[in-house]
């Protein structure tokens, strides 16, 4: 069996870059790119305790209602690469793995799934960090590689977990410039829907997409009800009016997750910024490569380097005067809390 070093796990507030690190990563023949294995099994991938096998599968399996209902609705959302249309499962049924997770491994995701059911309903009782490492290690060992490298969009909302669960992994903090990062959230139809998640919890009590019942659109006012599980409409998630200083305070709460992170020592604790990534990749990636664990860092930064987006910076500059005004206020709190626990604001690229 492979011998597998210790976890690494990719932190970010989402809209940070990650996905393309998670990318890059997995151009690396000995790394095993995990793009948002816990993201795929949010709203339970922390929930249980003790699981043998066949719980261990349904958790990693269960299809979640929060994608499934986007893709049944034909909503784009860029990391959701599950072949609709080839593969095996509908929009509305698409298991959780298989959603993002799987399709950037294999060209057949639901083979891969079949080997890993394969697996793990064997497997005897276990709590489930325990069973998540076996997880990991099991699948380096098929894949062949040596170091597994998890990371999950908008990571930093399961950070008290993620320590609680993997005391020896080592976390990598990756931030953007903060207006910038909130502008790039309000294109994207996740955050915009978190945006009217918000909105329906007041009137709720939960998040619908968590807790699903089937009357929540008849409790809802007109102008919530598009957004509800059951009810969605992917032009009104596209067309609703959103002030950008909504996303400046989604961004700006965020970050608040860094608090926990003080006190993990140097050598399992790295901060690295998009935005330097892109003015300068190759030092800047074998950094990170060099910290992961990642074979022959600076070779596989100095190959992936040109895949680097560089267009992707400076979403903030365009804007009105007026607007900017409202978004850096909106920011404010992020960018102080991360200048001071990272040694210096992030700028914009």
């Amino acid at each position: 069996m492979t011998k597998v070093a210790p976890l690494t796990i990719v932190l970010g507030t989402g809209r940070c870059g990650s996905t393309m690190l998670s990318d890059l990563v997995n151009e690396h023949r000995g790394v095993l790119s995990l793009s948002e294995f816990f993201a795929c099994l949010d709203p339970w991938g922390f929930s249980a305790g003790e699981l043998d096998g066949p719980a261990f599968w349904n958790l990693l399996s269960a299809p979640r209602l929060k994608p499934n209902t986007l893709m049944r609705k034909g909503v784009t959302v860029p990391e959701y690469r599950y072949p609709l249309g080839s593969g095996r499962y509908a929009a509305g049924d698409v298991p959780a793995l298989s959603v993002m997770t799987l399709p950037p491994l294999t060209d057949d995701p639901d083979a891969l799934l079949d080997r890993i059911r394969d697996e793990v309903t064997g497997w005897p009782v276990a709590p489930l960090p325990r069973q998540y490492l076996r997880l990991f290690t099991w699948w380096a060992s098929l894949a062949g590689r040596e170091v597994v490298i998890e990371r999950s969009g908008a990571a930093q909302r399961f950070l008290p977990d993620l320590l609680t669960y993997f005391p020896e992994a080592r976390f990598v903090h990756m931030y953007r410039h903060g207006p910038d990062c909130a502008v790039s959230m309000s294109r994207h139809p996740i955050f915009r829907l978190a945006v009217k998640i918000r909105e329906m919890r007041k009137i709720l009590g939960v998040d619908p997409y968590a807790v699903h019942d089937p009357d929540h659109p008849r409790q809802l006012p007109d102008d919530l009800r598009a957004f509800a599980p059951d009810t969605l409409d992917a032009s009104a998630l596209a067309t609703a009016e959103l002030p950008l200083e909504r996303f400046g305070t989604m961004w700006s709460y965020s970050t608040g997750a860094v608090k926990h992170l003080a006190g993990i020592p140097g050598d399992r604790l790295l901060h690295i910024s998009y935005d330097r990534i892109v003015a300068d990749p190759v030092p800047e990636l074998t950094r990170f490569g060099r910290f992961a664990g990642i074979p022959e860092p600076a070779a596989w930064a100095t190959r992936v380097a040109d895949r680097v987006d560089t267009g992707r910076t400076g979403a903030s500059a365009t804007l009105s005067p007026q607007q900017t005004e409202e978004l850096h206020r909106a920011c404010a709190p992020g960018m102080q809390r991360l200048a001071a626990f990272v040694g210096g604001a992030p700028r914009a690229g």
